[in-house]
């Protein structure tokens, strides 16, 4: 006669209960670890370290429950070898299967981690108190007296309550004792300035944060750079100032309205249709393989009969959730769902960068930011990620564990659990082994991309040294390193997928052994076998997915994190809370003791004040970073006033829109740049409704009409990336000419002749002259001969205004100004010599006769940052002088 542990016969109540415990026992462990775990990471809960010696009692606990885990189950085997008429009580067998599954893991990884959360590990200890002494009095209270062996599942299940004490005993001592260190450290130590990447661990073991893992990432991709660091360290800070993720988390609410279509209902009607299409393939993974089983089981049935009904039903359901099906549907639905987020969030992040201040993107790097920008796409498909990918994942789990068993048994369910819970975490672990290699694959292939780049932009030297030989052994030992990087990257991949796909076939070779053997035994139909055939794919595609989504997720966050810490980037020169339009009526502008800084202990501007009457021409010259081009930044408010006020006709730049400001102001910049793109649309971006008529009348205006229709196609000629294909004369009279056709009230001129040779030069003259004509104007000069018409000249130096007048009035006061002059049109006195020699040493043109007295536009921060581009421009333009200077 059969018995079972003990069990009565019968079973019974206690017998129901003892069972229902088995099975839920290893589960609720589980469960319970990782829901702490989880929580931990959650509120950024602290991870303590933990040495060998306090761990090992632990530990050898731990792995005496494990041990008698193993005897129990040697028991079984044993005892069903040497009885014919004894049968291992499934629910008994399931909780020993799933325990061992449940304690190993937990037990080499508290044995290997350097930092431990404990609260996890101190709670799955006391549910394994709980459980094991609830079994321990049933399986008493239930023990047989006619089985002389059922004692030994009690005396190994007491063992166990009695061990599990010990570890909540043990555990206690130590979270007191974790606890106790963790108030001293606390109080003598900062909580913030962990690197980034170096060691999780202090030199006092403070190891972070819950789950957050402060150590080098090492399944993190090496294409990441400083940048991506950066961004990391952000994102660790604000995890910490959140409190934790769920907090962090929240901080993307923000994106919410952008991403949730609420009030546009045919893209709530493409959610919905999305919805409907991730439930039916819930449905259909089960339905389609089932019906296959059931053709099957009326096939062997051995009826005759032709099942032309289910063979209809299978057909149906194949269709339907194909991509001729429903699944057409979802495509569609995706697409409108995806487009409609990435053209609603790719424009607030655009928008938001366009209306920035200046100082943002003088210290920001431009690429950094248009990255920012493209990745707004990440953001929206992390939301397809979560909801269409990882919860049907989660859920295809479950109902694969639960269809499974339906099917055969828990045997079943045990082997599919145990086959992702081992691939899974082989693929992390295989992962880590092989991403070294990849790092240095990665590494060779960007100085392989390096040594091309370097080899084909400096052709030119390599053709002076006759190098060509020297560059391509270079470039084939680079290509040779990569090819070697590859191949150690490549077998550990490819030996990881080996491993990996290793154990999918011996998981669904053991998993169809049992499904066999239970049908020969006549338990179950033939069909079951073929469902589970069929079913086996979409059970192992969750576990394929699986792996790459927590990586996936992880750098999808951190590309959400570049763009939220984008978006949460303040403009410092913004609209005021109710701004008026700005009125102009005789265009009256006046500086009123205005100070400003770009950095506090800096001060650029010191109280400069003066007075720009209606349609007259103020002129401001002096030394390099006197402030000059400073004046003109805040009038145009790139930056605000730090002190003092700028008015124009009685009203303050701070109380109006600047959009009506910036309207009404024209400006010709030093180095003008252009959008690659016809000259005819370069030229109407001042006035998008302008006609072609009116881009030809401001082109004939600033001298530039008969140099456009010498190109091949005119008007149309593009320009090149920001105006390469222009002369530096050329590009100045183009951008004189946009200026012309806006027609502004206000004019600004910053050194607008300063790349351009004398002929080129008396031209723009004449265009300034129509340009300033009935405008307020102001002009930084660079060659002291164009602004002798000045109604005013200021002599701006150190950041004040040292002397003011007409050029007569200021000659003959002797002063700043008359060296200046001295200098530039007579070679100047000894005097005029020494004060501008440290000018002539830095930018003085040897070549030229007529010494000039280069000005920089820039700030002091900003000195260096056209530098190049001016050069650039003075050398291609002194090739384009020289070429009109041989026309007739």
């Amino acid at each position: 006669m059969g018995l079972t542990m003990g069990h009565p016969p019968d079973g019974g109540t206690k017998s129901t209960a003892l069972s229902m415990l088995d099975y839920m026992h290893a589960p609720t462990v589980a469960f319970y670890y990782l829901g702490a775990l989880a929580f931990g990471a959650s509120i950024l809960q602290k991870s303590s370290p933990l040495t060998f010696k306090r761990r090992r009692i632990s530990v050898s606990f731990m792995s005496i429950i494990i041990l008698s885990y193993f005897a129990q189950l040697l028991y079984y085997l044993n005892r069903t070898l040497a009885d014919d008429d004894f049968s291992a009580p499934q629910h008994t067998v399931i909780h020993a299967l799933g325990s061992l599954l449940v304690w190993v893991p937990l037990t080499f990884s508290l044995l290997k981690s350097k930092a431990v959360l404990w609260h996890p590990y101190f709670g799955s200890f006391a549910v394994e108190f709980l459980f094991e002494t609830t079994l321990c009095i049933l399986g008493g209270v239930s023990l047989s007296t006619n089985d002389r062996f059922g004692n030994i599942p009690l005396s190994l299940s007491s063992l166990r309550a009695i061990i599990s004490l010990g570890l909540v005993i043990d555990g206690f001592l130590i979270f007191r004792r974790n606890r106790d260190e963790k108030h001293t450290d606390e109080e003598g130590q900062s909580l913030l300035g962990k690197p980034v990447n170096g060691s999780a661990i202090t030199p006092n073991g403070d190891t972070g944060y819950g789950a957050i893992n402060q150590e080098p990432d090492e399944d993190s991709d090496s294409d990441s750079d400083d940048r991506d660091k950066e961004i990391k360290e952000q994102q660790r800070k604000r995890l910490e100032e959140q409190g934790g993720w769920l907090g962090y988390l929240k901080g993307f609410a923000v994106f919410l309205p952008y991403l949730w279509p609420k009030d546009d209902w045919r893209i709530m009607t493409c959610l919905a249709v999305r919805a409907l299409y991730v439930i039916q393939g819930r449905f259909l993974n089960v339905l389609t393989p089932r019906q296959i089983g059931i053709i099957t089981d009326k096939l062997t049935s051995g009826s005759g009969v032709m099942p032309w009904k289910d063979i209809a039903i299978w057909t149906f359901y194949s269709w339907f959730g194909s991509s001729s099906g429903f699944g057409m549907a979802d495509d569609w639905a995706s697409i409108l769902v995806q487009n409609y987020s990435y053209k609603r969030i790719t424009d607030l992040a655009f928008n938001h960068v366009m209306n920035l201040s200046m100082d943002f993107h003088v210290n920001k790097d431009s690429g950094e930011v248009i990255k920012s920008v493209d990745q707004a796409e990440s953001l929206n498909g992390l939301i397809e990620l979560v909801l269409f990918d990882v919860c049907p994942i989660i859920i295809d789990l479950f109902v694969a564990i639960w269809y499974v068993t339906h099917l055969f048994d828990a045997y079943m369910a045990f082997i599919v659990l145990t086959l992702g819970i081992t691939y899974v975490s082989s693929g992390v672990s295989l992962t880590k082994w092989s991403q070294a290699k990849r790092r240095v694959f990665v590494e060779k292939a960007r100085d392989e991309n390096k040594t091309v780049y370097e080899s084909v932009s400096n052709w030119q030297t390599v053709s002076y040294f006759n190098r060509n030989l020297f560059e391509r052994d270079r470039y084939k030992d680079a290509v040779q390193t990569k090819i070697t990087a590859e191949y150690g990257y490549r077998f550990r991949a490819w030996t990881g997928y080996a491993i990996q796909g290793l154990l999918i076939i011996l998981g669904f070779a053991g998993a169809c052994t049992l499904a066999i053997s239970q049908i020969v035994s006549g338990k179950k139909p033939v069909g079951n076998l073929v469902t589970l055939m069929m079913y086996w794919e979409h059970m192992m595609s969750p576990l394929y997915t699986m792996a790459w989504s927590y990586r996936h997720i992880a750098s999808t966050l951190i590309d959400a994190e570049r763009l939220l810490q984008l978006l949460n980037t303040k403009p410092s020169v913004a609209d005021a809370d109710h701004p008026q339009d700005l009125a102009i009526n005789s265009c009256k502008v006046e500086f009123k003791d205005v100070e400003f800084a770009y950095d506090k202990q800096k001060p650029i501007l010191k109280g400069v004040s003066f007075i720009a009457e209606p349609g007259k021409t103020i002129a401001f010259v002096g030394e390099t970073g006197g402030g000059k081009s400073t004046m003109l930044k805040l009038l145009f408010r790139f930056y605000d006033v730090t002190g003092g006020s700028i008015m124009i006709d009685g009203q303050d730049l701070r109380s109006v829109t600047l959009s009506s400001l910036r309207e009404t102001i024209g400006v010709v910049p030093q180095a003008p740049t252009l959008f690659n793109q016809s000259i005819l649309e370069n030229v109407r971006y001042a006035r998008l409704d302008a006609t072609q008529e009116d881009v030809e009348k401001a082109c004939k205006a600033a001298a530039v009409h008969d140099k456009i229709m010498s190109f091949a196609d005119g008007y149309k000629s593009k320009v090149g990336e920001r105006g390469v294909k222009l002369s530096g004369g050329e590009l100045q009279r183009v951008a004189i000419a946009r200026v012309l056709l806006k027609n502004p009230k206000i004019v600004m001129l910053d050194e607008a002749t300063s790349s351009v040779d004398l002929s080129t030069e008396a031209q723009i003259q004449e265009a300034f002259s129509r340009l300033s004509s009935g405008r307020t104007t102001f002009v930084v000069a660079h060659r002291l001969s164009t602004i002798v018409e000045a109604d005013t000249i200021l002599v701006v130096d150190h950041g004040e205004i040292i002397e003011r007048g007409t050029h007569a009035e200021l000659l003959a006061q002797g002063g700043k100004y008359s060296e200046l002059w001295a200098k530039q049109i007579f070679g100047g006195s000894k005097a005029a010599s020494k004060a501008g020699s440290k000018a002539n040493s830095t930018h003085g043109d040897t070549n030229d006769k007529t010494p000039n007295l280069l000005i920089d536009i820039t700030p002091p921060e900003d000195e260096t940052t056209d530098s190049a581009k001016t050069t650039s421009r003075s050398d291609e333009d002194g090739a384009g002088a020289s070429a009109e200077r041989r026309k007739p």
